[in-house]
């Protein structure tokens, strides 16, 4: 079975176009916990135009420290290693990837990166309002699919955390050895993902019993995966899902994560119905920190 594709056109239909995209969109929440998106109101060329910049910028100023680095030299020294090393891992304390994280509100740090010029600020900026419309209407959407008031997530989240994390997964030595992103769920809410339209590697665990991979993308759609404090105000009716990255021996794999998550002082509770899975209300900062 291939992952949901909903096409968010359907939303702006009449009421029955409407009512079975929102159907959809349940289903893929409830079913899977990550889904693809159409006619998402994201900016075609402005994509293609970040992609440029995160090649750019690993190709300019990230890609010899990677080599450089003490991972990438054992995973080369592996590639021919003695019998006492054959099968040993490098290190399961590590990831194959180079990356970053760009936050965006509140209190953008895009100035840590004086590399990156206006012109690009500006692009950055314009491409994360269109993303950040994007996590509102799915947070909406899924708020009314799970009986809350429309606003329950958005409010719940304000104001939210947005931040980007950038990585690239260069070709691998010895993919035997390492992944790409070891598995894990994201702890936040809502995570739209631009992702490369050539190499894969992403995989997620569906069900608690199989992976299954997410290929490159196809034409302009965006990724999305529940996090979970979504999880958590839908009394696990959305399940945050497990997933993680192969690192690959051939190819560059291009990842642009974008993480509409609650603020730290943002409160967060599951219903009264499933107060038996989860503790009562928390601050999201206090869950990360836990």
């Amino acid at each position: 079975m291939e992952i949901p594709v909903i096409n968010l056109e359907g939303l702006n239909g009449d009421a029955a176009e409407r009512s079975q995209t929102m159907a959809r969109l349940h289903e893929a929440c409830t079913d899977w916990g990550f889904f693809w998106v159409d006619s998402h109101g994201v900016d075609a060329a402005l994509m293609e135009e970040v992609k440029r910049f995160v090649y750019g910028h690993y190709d300019d100023q990230l890609e010899d420290k990677f080599y450089a680095s003490c991972l990438a030299k054992d995973l080369q020294a592996a590639v021919d290693p003695g019998p006492e090393d054959s099968n040993k891992p490098v290190s399961d304390q590590v990831d194959w990837e180079s990356t970053y994280f760009i936050r965006h509100n509140p209190n953008n740090n895009v100035a840590d990166f004086p590399e990156i010029l206006p012109p690009t600020r500006e692009v950055l900026d314009t491409y994360i309002a269109q993303m950040v419309s994007l996590a509102e209407r799915l947070a909406e959407c899924m708020s009314l699919n799970l009986g809350l008031d429309g606003a329950r997530i958005k409010d719940t989240f304000a104001p939210p955390f947005v931040g980007t994390k950038f990585a690239m997964y260069p070709a691998c030595p010895r993919p035997d050895l390492v992944w790409g992103l070891r598995a894990h769920t994201d702890a936040g809410g809502i995570i739209l993902l631009l992702q490369d339209d050539v190499v894969g590697g992403l995989e997620f665990f569906r069900g608690d019993r199989e992976w299954v991979p997410v290929g490159p993308t196809k034409g302009s759609r965006i990724f999305v995966n529940i996090g979970d404090q979504v999880e958590v105000m839908s009394g696990r009716a959305y399940r945050s899902v497990l997933h993680r990255v192969a690192a690959g021996s051939e190819g560059w794999r291009l990842s642009v994560a974008t993480f509409y998550n609650p603020g730290t002082e943002a409160v967060v509770a599951a219903p009264a119905t499933a107060l038996q899975l989860y503790p009562g209300a928390y601050r999201f900062g206090d869950y990360l920190n836990y």
